[in-house]
């Protein structure tokens, strides 16, 4: 398996720059991560991220429910965004001193996520805790709930690329390299590239989401472990998911309250094994490559929006307790 080229950290950065904190807004000129856009014609997206540790597990695993604790319209998701109280897929941590509040479930989410939930059957105003990617259908009122253009569509294409970098931090000690060889991706123990699929799931009883991830190829490198000069251990990867869900498949169509389309990026589980201790756990994504097109979209607004090396986003968790 071939090695994604990476794009360099300034280049990452400066698309987020352009890029407002909860949803980008497809617009001719975007605004600064400090100011949203205005509410103009446009359509929305994100990125989100997820780790954190539930028993025996430590690191990755999209299926721990938060529970209906998040706004519960998509007005009232936007009004706390910009209230600075991002929804996230947060369970027993704490954002602002970074330590967990419970030793046996934590989750860690950061970044943008679906509007009112990410789960095709999950309850308004609860997420999962999986790693994704949104975007929704055109409309004339951005960053307000409001506004979806009946009718229209927006689609994901065909091949939108996303990228994971991992990293995981070891304390010195015997079973350092124990812990480090024995990472598991999808329950088999990583040593080598592998690769495999994730099938679309579609919408069941979720209000305003149309499915909640798309059939792709998802692939690891193989692990890079260094010993460091304080005999700690570092493990590093980077995943790669790729859509290959056909058009049909990708389109949101506005009809009732369907305004958001999703997409998971992640294999479904990383193990690591918390037992002989961990310093960190972390997962850095970004939009490797994506394009969405709109059908229906306000006069003014795009065709069609495409990111590049955008939406840099890292959930790191430690082992401190509050």
């Amino acid at each position: 398996m071939s090695t994604p080229t990476q794009p360099n950290r300034r280049a990452l950065l400066r698309g987020v720059s352009w890029t407002a904190p909860a949803a980008a807004v497809v617009i001719a000129t975007p605004a600064l991560a400090s100011s949203p856009p205005p509410a103009t014609a446009g359509g929305e997206y994100g990125l989100f991220v997820t780790t954190g540790q539930n028993g025996s597990q430590l690191g990755y695993n999209g299926n721990d429910n938060t529970g209906t604790i998040r706004p519960t319209s998509p007005t009232a998701y936007f009004s706390a965004v910009k209230a600075g109280n991002n929804p996230e897929s947060d369970i027993n941590w704490n954002d602002a001193s970074q330590c967990r509040t419970n030793s046996s479930l934590f989750r860690n989410g950061e970044g943008s996520f679906t509007p009112v939930a990410n789960s095709a059957s999950g309850v308004d105003g609860s997420y999962v805790t999986p790693s994704g990617f949104w975007w929704s259908v055109p409309t004339t009122a951005a960053y307000t709930g409001s506004g979806y253009v009946a009718g229209s569509t927006a689609t994901l294409e065909t091949g939108a690329t996303f990228t994971t970098e991992m990293e995981v931090l070891i304390p010195a000690g015997t079973n350092a390299l124990y812990t480090a060889e024995n990472i598991k991706i999808n329950g088999q123990t990583w040593t080598k590239s592998t690769s495999g699929r994730r099938t679309t799931i579609n919408r069941s009883s979720a209000t305003y989401l149309a499915f909640q991830a798309l059939a792709g190829n998802w692939s690891i490198t193989a692990p890079t472990i260094t010993t460091l000069s304080d005999g700690s251990v570092k493990v590093t990867g980077t995943i790669t998911f790729t859509t290959t869900a056909t058009r049909a498949a990708s389109t949101v169509t506005q009809r009732g309250t369907i305004y958001y389309g999703q997409t998971e990026i992640m294999p479904a589980t990383i193990d690591v094994y918390p037992g002989y201790g961990w310093t960190s756990f972390s997962l850095t994504s970004y939009v490797q490559s994506a394009t969405i097109t709109y059908t229906g979209q306000p006069a003014g607004m795009a065709s069609s929006t495409t990111l590049t090396n955008q939406l840099l986003t890292t959930s790191t968790v430690y082992p401190q307790a509050c």
